[in-house]
């Protein structure tokens, strides 16, 4: 697929597409501290986590 967009402005502020910077590593994620909670008591799971135990079930 290939959009046609029409040139920006060589003056136009740069766009910077949300989460790009984080996904990067120049910026931090924001951390809910509720969130952050439920995690350290082991309520909630990660998406690290979930992705390592649902890897783990499909190799056995």
């Amino acid at each position: 697929m290939i959009l046609h967009l029409p040139p920006m402005p060589t003056d136009a502020e740069p766009v910077i597409v949300p989460g790009l910077l984080t996904g990067l590593g120049i910026t931090r994620r924001a951390v809910d501290r509720d969130f952050q909670a439920s995690l350290d008591s082991g309520l909630t799971e990660s998406f690290e986590d979930y992705c390592t135990r649902i890897s783990a079930k499909e190799a056995s």
